[in-house]
């Protein structure tokens, strides 16, 4: 070949070499960026993902572990050692079970390895193992490694399938057994707590997470056994004696890597490794300081996938690029040699580049300056849908996306015009089917001598798959972005260790915001801000798990709280991952989690929990302390929940105004008083009881003088409740000095716990007052029944001291008698007859007499006091019955019966005889006035007798004058001579004289026997026997007519003087009352000796009693005679003057009408005596009526 044909030779192919050469480079190399970016990323999320759902699983489970720790019951049996709590601890633990049924056995075992208590879990229900089903577990690697480390430490034993009784559970169980040594006060280790945790679920949860990478991920222990493999039977080989199953066996060389790597990726032969760890110790925790939460070195687990290199056809090594780059450069070479040869050696070289250009992997084409395609590649016509033929006959720019046409045109324009050979650009050609393809074009321009185009050879790359695998990465982080932008509570962040050793925040997602309250950019401006609103009892704590994270290259995961601006606190976990950096500074990316309503929730669960088993205590603490203890210890109990330093309550009294100090805690000093006080004299602590409902105060007065607080107490802040009882308000506690303000939750736990204290504490005062009542009826003679209210009235309730009859309680409530064959047959018909008949009326109680026989054959009388019990709807449910033997008390009522009967008879003559007697000393009294009543009588009746004489001597002049009358009439003569007759007859007898004298004697003789009829009256009246009916009667009528027939006694020596009163009639006995009224007026004319006033005066006495007062101007009674001058016979008269009996039957009297008999006296004044009557005296009383 000569020189000029190499000169050509080069001419042509030197710049097809150039631009093969990068265009494979190119290709070869963005695809495979793209492709191993994509697939590195997607293993490495599936890979933390597995590990990160290992650790949650993980740090549940040892949550669950400590609060099985925390019960009340297994605290005490730790303490104390007694075996009654282990039914108490069983029962703990069985509600445990059944609230978390993702474990298989709750356990508590002895120091020795033999388990005290079981709990088994099927997955349907939790039992409680009997004793006799209980093993001993001492030869068990877990208890052997648990059972020597500190109280409260938590070890975590290797996840292996579970063996019971020297046996593998089928089917295969995964089992993870967590393990807590519990001491004593003492640090003295009484038993072991054990859970097995069904870790398949895990494992579960795990396949789950990571579905996308299920036929190449695994779980591995840290000997490379499969745990989790994506075939079944590779997992378990180590516990089935296969140990050829596993990882280290099949991949030596790759595990001797992977062993040591706690994460990470790498390729070798068998393809690309990704690798996460796990330790059980750092899964448990829910803050890093492992020493701070007592952990135990656990184990630990690798979450591994292997992506084959067969999986991975875009991933590809450089020495592909040869035999691309070598077809390429060949072809190169023939074009050239071609065009350098001539056209002799066209041809044969044309057939060579043909071969070549058919069997290229990537579409090429010569276009001519027409735009059209001259000669196109299967490769092309693959990548555009169209036959080699059809693409013959189109131009580029037809099948050229319409928005991708201006580049292409433009890039043709400058090789048309001379301004470059060739172009790169990326584009979209139109498929035949419709659709659009992602190619990558070079092109590079055939020129003639003299510089025009004579043809463009095109290489066409489909680059679809890496488009969309860039759109998938760039969507994958926009994902990233969004999920950081909109986790809840949370925020993503990277972070590295500047310069000067300070953390620099270079990402934050926009979360930040919402968790500290202040810009992403002001963070990352400078971490002071951050830092600065971290508690500062976390601070050091916090930067020195940074400072580990960093020098020992460990995952971090701290929990602090942090300040907003706004003053609230926020708990915070944050948990990264380093990185080390080229420049040897060590970066994170992690997330940060507002946890706060996470512990808020812990904290709750936690205090319910306790406070749970507080109040269970509450019955058993009553039960052993005095009531005073017990309200000390609750106050103790509701302090401690609410972190205050002190609390008191009082009783409440005197309905709601007396305050009474019922418990303080921390106890008083000595010698301190009880301390009462009434609502006035109280604080503001007592609001609670003044507004009926809890209160808060916040700030509390500092100088408010309170008396009625116990001593030395003085409140900062303060939460107060009422209690409610029956009776309303019954107790108010309080509790004070909290550091943090009260809160609602506060108030609820002090409502719970003291509301269920003074129910506990009132239910016990019930139980002891209904333990004495019991132990009164029992020892009382009444027996206590309850019945149904059915046929036969069945016994359901009976008291002890039944037995007294001759029959057991247990017989009876048992129906052996039924209580209705108890009662005399006798009897019977009438007790069910009245039963229906009271509770037909509708009666809740009623009383009966019966016979009935007892267990022993008496037949005895009892009461029967039954209360009826009846449900809402006012049917009878049961009959509460107090029976009492009444048979002594029958027989005595008979006796007493038999003598009221002769008590009655002798009453009634006793009764005459009084009567008698009081008629007696009537007659007496008349007796003695006897003298005077007829001098009464005499001088009426004296004067009518002589004025009926002189009315005789009258009537005969009168009857003689009128004789002289009818003579003259009778005679004829002369008139004037008669009449003068007449008229001397007339003067002589004074007739005028006798007319008017006539008519004033009848006037006066009338007046005379008015007087005496009068008198004869009163006289009757007085002494009438039959006179002893209650009546309404006038006193001033009976005062006057005793006036009458006592006033011969009176008119020489006495003036009486009335002044009455208004008084209505009085319901008595009148006839009674007047012998007591002539009784006082006797005396008081007896001790007047000369002359004297007697003053009678009546009036009301209030609204329902009248008085009579009859008073003397006589000698009065000497003091010494006061007192018994209401004694029968006593007397200080003359012999033959009085009979002793008047004053002694008129006290009588005046008690008889429910009155009363006063009397005043002073000797040488006078004396008073003053009548009290009731108007109308009670009725059917004994005193009236008889």
């Amino acid at each position: 070949m000569n020189r000029k044909s190499i000169l050509a030779f080069l001419r042509y192919f030197l710049p097809l070499t150039g631009i093969i050469v990068l265009v494979s480079y190119f290709y070869a190399d963005s695809h495979r960026d793209a492709e191993r970016s994509h697939r590195e990323a997607a293993e490495q999320l599936n890979v933390r993902l597995g590990a990160g759902m290992l650790d949650r699983r993980l740090l549940i489970v040892g949550r669950d572990l400590r609060l099985v720790a925390t019960s009340r019951a297994l605290k005490r049996y730790l303490e104390q050692g007694e075996p009654q709590e282990l039914g108490r601890i069983a029962e703990d633990f069985l509600g445990f079970a059944e609230a978390r049924a993702a474990y298989d056995q709750v356990r508590l075992l002895d120091p020795a390895g033999q388990e005290i208590v079981r709990i088994d879990h099927d997955g349907q229900q939790a039992r409680i193992r009997a004793p006799a089903q209980l093993q001993n577990k001492a030869d068990r690697y877990y208890f052997r490694d648990s059972i020597g480390l500190p109280a409260g430490s938590i070890y975590v034993s290797p996840l292996d399938l579970n063996v019971e009784n020297g046996q593998l559970e089928t089917p295969h169980r995964p089992t993870l057994r967590l393990a807590m040594p519990l001491a004593d006060s003492q640090g003295r280790t009484r038993a072991l707590l054990v859970l097995n945790y069904r870790a398949g679920e895990m494992l579960g949860y795990v396949a789950d997470v990571t579905a996308q990478a299920a036929n190449h991920l695994m779980v591995v222990n840290p000997e490379g056994h499969f745990l989790l493999a994506p075939r079944r039977e590779d997992e378990w080989g180590f516990m089935l004696g296969k140990p050829e199953l596993s990882l280290a066996h099949r991949y030596p060389a790759s595990w001797a890597r992977i062993r040591d790597m706690e994460a990470g990726q790498f390729a070798d032969s068998a393809g690309l490794w990704t690798v996460a760890t796990t330790h059980a110790a750092r899964g448990l925790l829910d803050q890093p300081d492992r020493a701070a939460r007592g952990l135990a070195d656990g184990p630990s687990w690798k979450v591994i996938a292997l992506l084959p290199a067969s999986a991975l056809p875009g991933l590809f090594d450089d020495k592909q690029i040869v035999p691309l780059a070598g077809l390429l450069l060949a072809l190169a070479a023939a074009a050239s040699a071609a065009l350098a040869r001539g056209k002799l050696q066209r041809d044969s070289t044309e057939t060579r580049f043909r071969a070549y250009f058919q069997r290229a992997m990537v579409g090429m084409s010569i276009n001519g300056p027409d735009k059209r395609w001259v000669a196109v590649n299967p490769a092309m016509s693959r990548i555009l849908g169209y036959p080699p033929e059809a693409l013959r006959g189109k131009t580029w720019e037809e099948l050229t996306h319409p928005d991708d046409l201006p580049a292409s045109l433009a890039a043709f324009d400058h090789i048309m015009r001379g301004e470059s050979d060739g172009f790169e650009l990326e584009k979209r050609y139109l498929r035949a089917d419709g659709q659009a393809v992602e190619t990558r074009v070079a092109a590079q321009a055939i020129r003639r001598p003299d510089g025009s185009v004579d043809s463009i050879l095109t290489i066409v790359e489909d680059i679809s798959e890496r488009i969309a695998a860039e759109k998938a990465v760039r969507a994958s982080e926009e994902r990233l972005r969004r999920l950081g932008d909109n986790l809840p509570d949370s925020y993503l962040f990277q972070c590295r260790a500047g310069p000067d050793g300070h953390l620099q925040f270079t990402y934050l997602s926009s979360g930040v915001a919402q968790v500290h309250g202040m810009p992403a950019e002001e963070i990352l401006a400078g971490t002071a801000p951050l830092f600065g609103s971290v508690d500062p009892a976390h601070l050091p704590g916090l930067r020195q798990a940074i400072a580990d994270s960093d020098r020992e290259q460990s995952d971090f995961q701290q929990e602090f709280r942090v300040r907003r601006p706004d003053g609230t606190w926020r708990w915070l976990q944050v948990r990264s991952r380093p990185r080390r950096q080229p420049d040897g500074k060590s970066e994170w990316d992690g997330v940060a989690t507002d946890i706060t309503a996470r512990r808020e929730s812990e904290a709750l669960l936690d205090q319910q929990t306790r406070r749970a088993h507080a109040l269970l205590e509450l019955p058993w603490l009553r039960k052993q302390m005095e009531e005073a203890e017990f309200l000390r210890h609750v106050l103790g109990s509701i302090a401690e929940f609410t972190g205050s330093s002190t609390g008191f309550a009082y009783a409440i009294g005197d309905g709601g105004d007396l305050l009474q100090l019922a418990a303080c805690w921390p106890a008083p000093p000595d010698g301190a008083g009880p301390i009462a006080c009434r609502l006035s004299q109280a604080g503001q602590w007592a609001d609670a009881l003044r507004l009926r409902q809890p209160i808060l105060i916040d700030a509390y007065p500092a100088g408010e003088n309170d008396a009625c607080l116990p001593p030395g107490t003085a409140p900062s802040r303060l939460a107060g409740v009422p209690v409610y009882g029956e009776d309303g308000i019954q107790l108010l506690v309080c509790v004070a000095d909290k550091p943090e303000p009260y809160t609602l939750q506060d108030i609820e736990t002090i409502q719970l716990m003291a509301n269920t204290s003074w129910r506990i504490a009132s239910q016990h005062r019930i139980d002891q007052a209904l333990h004495v009542a019991l132990q009164v009826v029992n020892a009382s003679p009444v027996v206590c029944f309850r019945w149904r209210a059915t046929a036969g009235w069945p016994v359901i309730f009976v008291s002890d001291n039944v037995t007294r009859w001759g029959y057991t309680v247990a017989g009876l409530m048992a129906g052996k008698p039924a209580f209705a064959d108890m009662v005399h047959p006798d009897d019977l018909a009438r007790v069910i007859d009245e039963v229906s008949r009271y509770t037909a009326e509708g009666r809740n109680d009623y009383l009966q007499e019966y016979r009935l026989l007892t267990g022993d054959g008496r037949v005895i009388w009892v009461s029967d006091r039954t209360q009826v019990g009846r449900n809402a709807s006012g049917g009878v449910d049961f009959y509460d019955g107090v029976v009492t033997d009444i048979t002594e008390r029958r027989a005595q009522t008979e006796e007493l019966t038999a003598t009221l009967a002769a008590q009655r008879q002798l009453n009634k003559r006793l009764e005459e005889a009084h009567n008698q007697l009081l008629q007696s000393e009537k007659m007496a009294s008349i007796g003695q006035l006897a003298a005077g009543i007829a001098h009464e009588l005499n001088n009426p009746i004296g004067f009518v007798h002589s004025n009926l004489g002189t009315l005789e001597s009258y009537l005969r002049d009168v009857m003689e004058i009128i004789d002289a009358y009818d003579h003259s009439l009778a005679v004829e003569g002369d008139l004037a001579t008669r009449q003068a007759a007449i008229a001397r007859l007339r003067e002589e007898r004074d007739f005028d004289y006798l007319r008017g004298d006539i008519v004033q004697l009848l006037s006066e003789s009338k007046d005379g026997l008015a007087r005496v009829r009068k008198i004869v009256q009163d006289l009757k009246t007085f002494s009438h026997v039959s006179e002893q009916e209650w009546q309404w009667a006038d006193l001033h009528q009976g005062l006057d007519s005793t006036l009458n027939i006592v006033w011969n006694e009176l008119k020489y020596k006495c003036q009486v003087v009335k002044e009455y009163g208004d008084l209505p009639k009085v319901h008595c006995l009148i006839s009674q009352l007047n012998q007591v009224f002539m009784n006082l007026l006797v005396n008081a004319s007896h001790a007047i000796e000369s002359k004297g006033t007697i003053t009678i005066r009546t009036r009301r006495q209030g609204d329902d009693a009248v008085c009579v007062e009859i008073a003397d101007t006589g000698k009065g009674i000497a003091p010494e005679h006061l007192t018994r001058i209401f004694e029968p016979f006593f007397t200080t008269k003359p012999v033959g003057k009085g009979t002793g009996l008047g004053l002694s039957l008129s006290y009588g009297i005046i008690n008889r009408h429910h009155g009363r008999i006063e009397v005043d006296s002073e000797l040488g004044i006078g004396t008073t005596f003053r009548l009290i009557l009731p108007i109308n005296p009670p009725e059917n009383s004994p005193e009236t009526s008889r």
